[in-house]
């Protein structure tokens, strides 16, 4: 839940300099130096950089597909309302139906085993398809800060509305160039904004796609790359995990922290 294993691995106690973790995990506190996908800017230090997801590995259709003016689709969004926990969701859930469509119960289904691998499939499969005839992709943060869905949108060749407050970008990319951030209290402007700016929605496409190959098709030798960098300037060991221990006082981590201890205690008293 908290790296357990790997901070008693004995090579990260012989070589703790050394040992980076690249995580993409929706709720992390940094106990080692590494690359993270949803940790918030306000927990990041010269221990930890912004990170990604790696697409290939969650939806194996996400394959690119060249923008057009003719797209019929000005923006859209297909996600589970119960994992897309930004402020003033609702706003963007009452957005039009053509845009959007809610996966709540997919999602429901698929966490608890219930969606067999034809399902999963056709759930991806669609996802893509509404993407690939869309000019924009909104990006709203998931469970944690961050969504898979900017990774997805860039390698399909899409402009990514990214919508998370928290959300810090990773170093390189020009993010500018290709994505719109907006805060997550202006959700009702979407809609106006996109309108707006639908003629530099292709060039916008193509620079995303330009940029996923760039920083994040090779994924191993950026990873490295910027465990690299770190190690150069990280804080003193000691001095990040105090940083990082206090997390653990934050009511998500907390409750993670005594769910195992609750359920031994109902068992206890069950016997």
């Amino acid at each position: 839940m908290h790296f357990e294993a790997i901070r008693r691995h004995r090579l990260v106690r012989r070589y703790r300099e050394k040992c980076f973790i690249f995580c993409s995990s929706a709720f992390v506190i940094p106990f080692l130096p590494g690359i993270y996908a949803s940790l918030e800017k306000r927990w990041q230090s010269r221990r930890t950089c912004p990170g990604f997801h790696v697409t290939e590995l969650q939806n194996e259709f996400a394959r690119f597909s060249p923008p057009t003016p003719d797209l019929p689709y000005l923006f859209s969004f297909i996600g589970s309302t119960a994992t897309a926990r930004c402020a003033g969701g609702s706003l963007l859930w009452s957005m039009p139906a053509d845009f959007f469509h809610d996966t709540a119960a997919d999602f429901d289904r698929a966490l608890h085993g219930q969606m067999s691998r034809t399902e999963h499939c056709e759930y991806a499969r669609r996802f893509v398809a509404v993407s690939h005839a869309s000019k924009f992709v909104l990006c709203p943060r998931g469970l944690g800060i961050a969504t898979i869905r900017l990774m997805e949108a860039m390698r399909m060749g899409r402009a990514p509305v990214v919508i998370s407050d928290g959300w810090g970008e990773p170093t390189g990319p020009s993010w500018e160039r290709f994505s719109i951030r907006v805060e997550e209290n202006d959700i009702a402007k979407i809609p106006r904004l996109l309108e707006r700016r639908e003629a530099e929605a292709v060039a916008m496409a193509e620079m995303a796609r330009q940029q996923w190959e760039q920083w994040f098709s090779e994924t191993f030798h950026r990873v490295v790359g910027w465990c690299l960098h770190t190690r150069r300037a990280h804080q003193p060991e000691a001095l990040g995990r105090f940083r990082a221990y206090p997390q653990l006082f934050r009511p998500i981590h907390i409750r993670r922290v005594l769910r195992p201890w609750y359920h031994a205690l109902r068992h206890i008293l069950h016997s």
